[in-house]
């Protein structure tokens, strides 16, 4: 089974996303994952004490693009990716750590542009692969 386990917004302009759904909705922004290998400006959106998704500031390297990003929770995180590039996708990230010993993810875009997320709380499951 499937499941959504994180959802992500990419945009170049964080600030003002941050200012409209804090009006909005009154959402709060916590920084998140520095020092890690993410390498990005990174926030944790959060309503109250719950955590909902996370915010990131698209890289400077790539065309921006504002949007929603979905994490797809699986179990065996490169052969997933593998997988995927069988079926046309490609992979815009391989495996990145976030630290700890239960959070890595990748991301992959299919043939029809869409990005979006895999996560798993697994290590790597070859030798020599984790990021």
């Amino acid at each position: 089974m499937t499941a959504i386990v994180w959802w992500e917004i990419e945009t170049p302009a964080p600030e003002r996303f941050q200012e409209f759904h804090a009006g909005l909705w009154g959402w709060t922004f916590e920084p998140a994952f520095a020092g890690t290998e993410l390498g990005a400006d990174y926030w944790i959106i959060s309503s109250g004490e719950t955590s909902l998704g996370g915010l990131q500031r698209a890289a400077a390297a790539t065309l921006p693009q504002a949007g929603i990003r979905l994490y797809v929770l699986v179990a065996d995180l490169e052969a997933t990716l593998e997988r995927a590039v069988e079926l046309g996708g490609t992979v815009e990230r391989t495996r990145i750590s976030l630290g700890g010993d239960d959070r890595w993810f990748a991301i992959v875009r299919d043939p029809a542009g869409i990005s979006f997320g895999l996560w798993t709380p697994n290590p790597p499951q070859r030798p020599g692969l984790d990021a």
